[in-house]
């Protein structure tokens, strides 16, 4: 019993590390894709937390029922070999691009809040995130269930001090809101797939991996809502790279520091959870040109060129149009059958 509570927490935490990167915890993404809609941002991250705990948890038990090694298997099941090819190609390329973005997002760190140079930022990650790979699965699982919490505890009490979501409703003159939840989920759970896929293979529990499922994404939901709550109404905080954490300045310079750690440790999990899936992805496609490890330089040394970008920029430009390419796979996930438990 106690083995399967740690492994529902694992799942959980997994789950919401590989959606919650630097553009989450900064809060570039839901100015993006919620706060600019004011309070109907509201109802569109309630729908986007609904959306990415049911497919979320829905693929999760088909990769585990196809015992799939990595993403690449579940796209092939799920749409044919040609056409699944097509979307791992593409879906490949996304992910890349949005670790770059995390890499980004750790140079943002250290030039905005701190004010030191951000190439240093970009290499501290890239050296702490290795470390976490080389350890594989178990490096993935540790630094989820090490930061995760960190971040869902700091949430709450910012939200609780701020006491914020006094404005629940607005006027919308467009459907934009809607549309852009969509695209939020689509985008973010196609691409958080690559590295729950093959984490699956780790629990031969089905029970572990759904109620893993439905508290991971519950959990992602409640912070993506308070966190959109909290910057409602405050015009000038998308002046910022890091929104959030301006939010947080003002409590001091304790509560501050702190939160920068957290972005930090979101940034990481982000990366680590990325580079894992991909390195998966790449040696399952080419085993002989790549192994293990040359995938994984390879994959990191792209991350880092793409990095030197500036962050706000990266999101503001990749990720809406990351979110549509995404969404024909999501409709598609919507409905699908699970195939049929394995005896």
């Amino acid at each position: 019993m106690k083995n399967k509570l740690i492994g529902i927490v694992q799942v959980a935490s997994t789950f919401i590390g590989t959606v919650v990167g630097a553009g989450f915890a900064s809060g570039r993404e839901i100015i993006q894709f919620f706060t600019q809609y004011q309070a109907f941002g509201t109802l569109g991250a309630i729908l986007s937390g609904a959306f990415m705990t049911w497919i979320g948890t829905k693929m999760m038990l088909y990769a585990k029922r196809l015992d799939a090694y990595s993403f690449n298997e579940l796209l092939s099941a799920l749409f044919g070999e040609r056409i699944g090819n097509v979307i791992q190609a593409l879906l490949f390329f996304i992910l890349l691009g949005m670790t770059g973005v995390m890499l980004a997002g750790a140079g943002a760190v250290f030039g905005e809040q701190l004010g030191w140079n951000r190439q240093f930022g970009i290499a501290f990650a890239l050296i702490i995130g290795v470390l976490f790979l080389v350890r594989g699965v178990r490096g993935l699982l540790f630094i989820n269930m090490l930061v995760v919490p960190l971040l869902v505890s700091f949430v709450l009490i910012t939200f609780w001090i701020n006491k914020a979501g006094t404005q629940l409703f607005s006027e919308s003159s467009h459907i934009h809101w809607l549309l852009s939840a969509f695209n939020y989920s689509a985008f973010n759970l196609s691409t958080a797939l690559i590295v729950l896929v093959p984490m699956t293979k780790e629990f031969k529990d089905e029970r572990v991996i759904r109620l893993g499922g439905i508290l991971g994404g519950c959990g992602l939901a409640i912070i993506l809502i308070m966190s959109h709550l909290m910057m409602l109404g405050k015009s000038d905080i998308s002046l910022f790279e890091l929104p959030m954490a301006e939010m947080v300045r003002p409590l001091g310079t304790l509560m501050h520091a702190a939160f920068i750690c957290v972005i930090f440790g979101e940034i990481l999990t982000t990366f680590v959870g990325n580079i894992f899936g991909l390195t998966r992805q790449l040696h399952s496609v080419f085993p002989t040109v790549f192994s293990i490890r040359f995938a994984m330089l390879t994959l990191v040394t792209c991350t880092f060129l793409i990095g030197q970008f500036g962050y706000a920029t990266l999101i503001s430009t990749l990720y809406p149009l990351y979110g549509a390419l995404c969404a024909v796979v999501f409709i598609y996930m919507c409905f699908v059958r699970l195939p049929e438990k394995k005896r």
